[in-house]
């Protein structure tokens, strides 16, 4: 007879999650997600409503969509000083520069100096030969008295004829002669003078000394050669006074003006400052450099300065208690209808056209089209129409 040993199953093992569901009911379990759900869409449309909000108030597309103000900064129009400096390098260029002629004809004999040279006033530049010129002036001379001379004897000659007409001795014909005789001595007389004034002219040109203190640009002559008449011999610039040629950006075009007080450093003298001010601007912009010459003049009393020397030049602008906005609250500034948006007490934005000055540090002078204290939209007036209902944010300035 088998016998039947029947083996126990064994006994499962209850896990955590097992037990939390035999302990939470499933009603409760659903309560809890939905809880969380509510709690999670509540904050998307809150964040969703910020972001809205938000947007409206810092777009003004936006904000015109809805009907809301839109939403701008603003300044307030103020009377203060602006004050630039305007700089740019270039180089030294003499203060004038004159062409020297020759006004004789004659050999060179001498030319003292030579090119970059400096001279002081009346130093000798070029000597010619003046022989020839010398005999001139003796037989000018001489023509000049034998002429005296000859108009003194005709004279006579004519009072004689005179009297022996008066007494019915001489006759008309004999007198007419004389008459003529003197007169062509007299004719004789003047080109004879003229002659020996130009000699006396050229005897003053054998020498040709310098006009000025200056610097030799150009020697054109040299001894052994004959000038003619109106030959340019030599090329001088003056140092007394010097210009340095800087160069500025385009956009300065409008600040530089003639009179306008600069100073100028110069590698070579470092620490130093040279005092000057403007007396030409080029008008002409280099189509590659996009800048324009400014001539800043500069006393040069010790010479120092001389042709070529590089330097720097700052000029000084200054507009004294002017009417100023940012510059960045003008359209069309460069234009003919350069405006403004000026937010009136009502909250309105309204167009006006204004005529701009100077131009400082990113500050525009107004000289008409604008009072003191009142708002000028400086952000967002792109996008505003004439009589936009505005409203200005926390980073306008109205103070």
């Amino acid at each position: 007879m088998e016998t039947k040993t029947e083996r126990a199953e064994p006994t499962p093992r209850v896990g955590a999650s097992a037990a939390y569901n035999r302990a939470t009911p499933p009603s409760q379990m659903k309560r809890s997600h939905w809880i969380i759900f509510f709690a999670i869409c509540l904050i998307l449309g809150i964040l969703v409503f910020a972001t809205a909000v938000h947007v409206i108030d810092t777009t003004p597309q936006r904000a015109r969509m809805v009907h809301a103000p839109t939403p701008v900064e603003t300044v307030l129009a103020k009377k203060q000083n602006l004050d630039e400096v305007i700089g740019g390098s270039g180089s030294i260029e003499q203060g004038q520069t004159v062409q020297l002629t020759s006004q004789v004809t004659a050999e060179v004999l001498e030319v003292p100096v030579k090119i970059g040279d400096i001279v002081k006033k009346g130093a000798l530049l070029i000597r010619m030969d003046d022989r020839l010129i010398q005999a001139q002036l003796q037989a000018n001379r001489a023509y000049v008295e034998s002429n005296e001379t000859k108009i003194k004897d005709e004279s006579n000659q004519v009072a004689r004829y005179k009297a022996l007409e008066q007494k019915n001795m001489g006759t008309a014909s004999e007198l007419e002669k004389s008459e003529m005789a003197l007169a062509d001595a007299k004719e004789a007389l003047a080109k004879a003078t003229l002659s020996l004034r130009q000699a006396e002219i050229d005897l003053e040109h054998v020498k040709v000394n310098s006009p000025f203190d200056g610097i030799v640009l150009e020697r054109l002559v040299n001894p052994g050669e004959t000038t003619h008449r109106e030959q340019i011999v030599m090329k001088l610039g003056s140092l007394s006074n010097v210009l340095l040629a800087a160069k500025m950006t385009e956009d300065k075009m409008h600040s530089v003006q003639l009179g306008l007080g600069a100073e100028a450093a110069f590698p070579a003298f470092p620490g130093e400052r040279f005092e000057g001010k403007v007396v030409k601007i080029d008008p002409n912009i280099d189509p590659v450099t996009r800048t324009f010459t400014t001539y800043v003049e500069i006393k040069n009393d010790d010479f120092r300065l001389k042709p070529g020397l590089s330097g720097f030049a700052r000029i000084r602008r200054s507009a004294k208690d002017v009417l100023a906005v940012p510059s960045i609250a003008i359209m069309n500034p460069s234009g003919e209808q350069a405006s403004v948006f000026v937010v009136d007490s009502s909250g309105h934005a309204t167009m006006r056209k204004i005529r701009p000055g100077v131009v400082v540090d990113a500050m525009t002078e107004v000289r008409d089209g604008l009072k003191e204290g009142e708002k000028v939209v400086t952000v967002g007036q792109l996008y505003l129409n004439n009589n936009d209902k505005v409203r200005t944010t926390d980073k306008s300035q109205n103070k």
